[in-house]
Formats: C-alpha cells, sequence, structure tokens
C-alpha cells in the first residue's frame, strides 16, 4: 500500500503545484525587488508581471503549435482544438476585449451589462454569442473529461493533477479578485496595501500561472504519448 502511494503520488505528480508555488514566490520576490516602496505595482496595469503574463501566453501557443502531432488525426483532435479557442479566450480577455466590446459601459462581461437599457442591443447579442460560446465549450470538455480527472487525480496521474491545479488556481484567482471589493461593502474600509498585495498575488500571479500550467500539461500529455509508443 505504501509503496503504491508513493508510485502514485511521486514527483513529477506533484509538479505543477511545485511549480505554482515556485512562480508565486518568485513574483512575489520580484515585486520588493523592483519597486521597494511600493512592491503592489508590480501587479497592476502596465506593471512588470503583465509582461510576464503575456510572455506566459505566448510560451503555451507555441508549445500547442510545437506539440500538435500528438494531437492531429487523433481522437483528440477535436478536443485540441477547443482548448486553442479557450486559449484564445483568455489572452483576448486578457487583453481588455471585454471593454472593447461595450461603448457605453466600463465592461460587457457583466450581468449589469445585460440589464442595462442603455447599452446598446446589438453589443448585447455580439457579447452573448461570444459568451454562450465559451461556456458551451467548456461545458463540453468538463463533460468529457470530468470522469478521467477524477480517475485521475485520485491515482497521482500527473496530467490530471496539473488540470486540477489549474482549476483550483482559476478558482483562487477569483475569489481574490472579488475579495477586496467584498470587504469594503461589507465594513466600509479598504485593506491596508501591505495585505492587498497578498490577494493581488493570488490573483494576478494565478492569472499569470494559468497559460503556463496549459503549457506544462501538453507537454505531460506529449511524454505519456511517447512513452506508450516505445
Amino acid at each position: 500500500m505504501i509503496k503504491k502511494m508513493k508510485k502514485n503520488f511521486s514527483l513529477p505528480t506533484l509538479f505543477a503545484p511545485a511549480v505554482v508555488l515556485a512562480f508565486l514566490t518568485l513574483c512575489f520576490g520580484l515585486s520588493f525587488i523592483l519597486n521597494p516602496d511600493r512592491p503592489i505595482t508590480f501587479f497592476e496595469t502596465e506593471g512588470a508581471l503583465e509582461i510576464i503574463t503575456y510572455t506566459m501566453y505566448g510560451l503555451a501557443f507555441i508549445t500547442a503549435l510545437a506539440l500538435h502531432r500528438d494531437f492531429i488525426n487523433t481522437p483528440q483532435q477535436t478536443s485540441y482544438v477547443l482548448f486553442l479557442v479557450l486559449w484564445l479566450a483568455a489572452l483576448l480577455r486578457e487583453m481588455g476585449i471585454q471593454h472593447a466590446l461595450t461603448s457605453t459601459d466600463t465592461t460587457a462581461i457583466k450581468i449589469r451589462f445585460f440589464t442595462n437599457p442603455n447599452n446598446p442591443l446589438s453589443e448585447k447579442i455580439i457579447t452573448a454569442i461570444l459568451v454562450l460560446s465559451v461556456v458551451a465549450i467548456i461545458l463540453k470538455l468538463l463533460i468529457q473529461y470530468t470522469p478521467k480527472i477524477i480517475r485521475g487525480f485520485f491515482a497521482g496521474n500527473p496530467i490530471y493533477w496539473t488540470i486540477c491545479t489549474f482549476g483550483g488556481i482559476g478558482i483562487l484567482s477569483k475569489i481574490a479578485d472579488r475579495f477586496p471589493g467584498n470587504y469594503y461593502k461589507a465594513t466600509g474600509t479598504h485593506l491596508t496595501e501591505a495585505t492587498e498585495i497578498w490577494f493581488k498575488l493570488v490573483e494576478e500571479g494565478g492569472e499569470a500561472c494559468l497559460p503556463l500550467l496549459f503549457a506544462i500539461a501538453l507537454w505531460q500529455y506529449h511524454r505519456q504519448q511517447s512513452s506508450l509508443k516505445h
């Protein structure tokens, strides 16, 4: 039993969580090195982390192209294309497409945008089509892969641990994004900058990790397929 657990939860299994921890630690350190007086600027728009984030998206795209032979003309070809579509959607969101989709509001990807009668119907229709398309792709992939992810996670499969890490970091980044605003609404007091930087680290640093984790999952799948061929 102990030998089986050691085999399942080996170093490759914990690779993705270890990379995330190292990445966030690096970001935290760089924030103080680059701007000791106001380290939180590292995580703000047009800060150094934004450059790192786009670099991670580029790395993910290059990895996907380099390893495309693992997916083309296989049962995974459709999933590969859908994951690339989600990569593009995430990149466009990072670039601010939610602001470009509306001419009368601050962002289009909010419930208030659709309920505001002052926003043009055409913009609502275009945004709804885009959002529903992304949601449909996510639901399709979840339905298709959730049983495999659950089994793979408990079996210690490195690919599925990377996928679960991806999902966990995505959820945590959203919680960290909402918490400061919700805290202010509940208490009428803003978080101190020393406290807020931790939430920025999880939110912005976590989002920067997502394309990196995508690239890691592709690389792990490639290694797994290569081992099956030999």
